[in-house]
């Protein structure tokens, strides 16, 4: 049993001299990191303190540059003033103005505070990475340039009507990304410049007229000029349909359809929808030619000329016989 007992003794006595050491090396180690960290702190402070009159420097450079790009841009605001440039490209070209010259200050002042550093060193890491970013924008790049263009060359104007594609409308917005388009149906469609600008457009300006076409037939034994003086007098009083240009109202084919006539008219479509216009045009000619006993033959019908001046209009069949 004794010796059982001075055995676990010497065993603790072990251990708690163990620990003692452990706790001894923790200590030194926490004094170390503690010596390290003040040492470090205070290298901070008199680098700062050293380097003060640089930071001073670049920040009064930084200022200066800042105060360069406020004159820059009055400059130009100034001398854009009394020409065609749109407000937009004004407004854009005066803010890449002031951007390029606040960048261009950055980097001189970076360079008074830290002599080491070299703008052409950045610009040589900056290729590859250049070159990724340019790749990854390049539809924003293409649109952006792409506005910059249809606004410089005013390739079509606010209020304009125009076809692109599939879409038409009237152009509410010209912006730097993307044209704004309402159309007939009121909903708005808005088409990246890019696509604006390596379309083919049709474009019909701002209170321009728009030509609406109509076109129907008579018998060949009708009074064709009263037809047409007729015609003309409907025209005349249709809400919409404007004086200049004149309508015109000329005979076109001679078919199994009878005697075609072709009515040209000019509406205002800023004033008037175009539907409504052909709707009334349409109705007045219908009724003038109807009371004076002028009949109307449909497309598609075949007019049959009968023995004693007759005459029988059948449907043509969309069916063939064998």
């Amino acid at each position: 049993m004794n010796v059982l007992y001075h055995t676990d003794k010497i065993g603790f006595m072990l251990l708690l001299f163990q620990n003692t050491n452990t706790a001894t090396k923790v200590l030194d180690n926490a004094s170390y990191v503690t010596d390290v960290a003040v040492e470090s702190i205070n290298n901070l402070v008199t680098s700062i303190i050293a380097r003060m009159p640089y930071l001073m420097a670049g920040i009064l450079v930084l200022g200066l540059f800042y105060l360069l790009a406020k004159v820059v841009k009055w400059i130009f605001w100034a001398a854009s003033r009394k020409t065609k440039l749109d407000q937009r490209l004004r407004i854009l070209f005066s803010r890449l103005i002031v951007v390029f010259i606040i960048i261009l200050g950055i980097f001189t002042s970076l360079t008074v505070i830290v002599p080491s550093f070299s703008f052409g060193s950045l610009i040589a890491g900056l290729g590859f990475t250049s070159f990724v970013i340019g790749f990854a924008t390049k539809d924003i790049l293409n649109n952006l340039v792409s506005g910059i263009l249809i606004l410089w060359n005013r390739t079509f104007s606010i209020g304009d009507y125009i076809f692109v594609g599939t879409n038409q409308g009237k152009v509410e917005f010209i912006g730097v990304r993307a044209t704004t388009l309402r159309k007939d149906d009121g909903e708005s469609v808005i088409i990246p410049n890019g696509d604006m600008y390596s379309s083919a457009l049709t474009i019909r300006g701002a209170g321009a007229r728009r030509r609406m076409n109509l076109a129907f037939s008579v018998g060949y034994d009708a009074d064709v000029e009263n037809a047409k003086k007729l015609t003309h007098r409907a025209l005349d009083i249709s809400e919409g349909v404007v004086k200049e240009p004149e309508p015109t109202v000329l005979v076109t084919t001679l078919n199994s359809d009878g005697v075609t006539i072709t009515v040209n008219f000019w509406i205002n479509p800023d004033k008037t929808r175009p539907r409504e216009v052909y709707d009334h045009a349409t109705i007045n000619i219908m009724k003038a030619l109807s009371n004076a006993g002028i009949e109307l033959f449909p497309p598609g019908s075949v007019i049959v000329q009968q023995r004693g001046g007759s005459e029988r209009t059948d449907e043509m069949s969309n069916s063939t016989t064998g």
